[in-house]
């Protein structure tokens, strides 16, 4: 878990003080959102058909709740604030943010934090492939 909580140590210090393009409230909106579908997916993925856990343990605990609540939301900020307008140029920058999540989710299952029981990387690329332009539309509906 130390790998996981430096990380999020690191995007807590690093948040703060990137130029941010968007408003709070759009900040604050992503951040719930992210959290949603996080826990959704966790809660169907995790606890329903026990493809994966957390920390070296089945059950829930305060360690994963925080995580949950800190570490994919700052990664959701740091994706939106850094989009580009431009379709053809947000493709790239899809399909980068794809590479650096299933690769950032590699190092999390090499760390140990996440243990693999029915789960495998390429159904997490699929996912972040699917998910990453569903944020992006949901960023701009609340925007319009």
């Amino acid at each position: 878990m130390l790998y996981v909580y430096l990380v999020t140590a690191l995007l807590l210090l690093i948040i703060p003080f990137i130029p941010k393009k968007m408003q709070k409230k759009d900040i604050y909106i992503i951040w719930i959102t992210v959290v949603c579908v996080e826990v959704i997916a966790d809660l169907l993925l995790w606890n329903v058909m026990g493809l994966y856990y957390f920390a070296g343990d089945e059950r829930l605990s305060v360690g994963v709740v925080l995580i949950k609540l800190l570490t994919a939301p700052m990664f959701g900020v740091l994706f939106i604030n850094f989009m580009p307008k431009e379709f053809l140029r947000f493709i790239v920058y899809w399909l980068f943010w794809v590479a650096f999540s299933t690769f950032f989710e590699w190092t999390v299952v090499y760390s140990g934090y996440l243990t693999y029981t029915g789960w495998n990387l390429w159904f997490s690329a699929i996912f972040y492939l699917i998910i990453i332009p569903i944020l992006r539309l949901h960023y701009y509906y609340i925007k319009h």
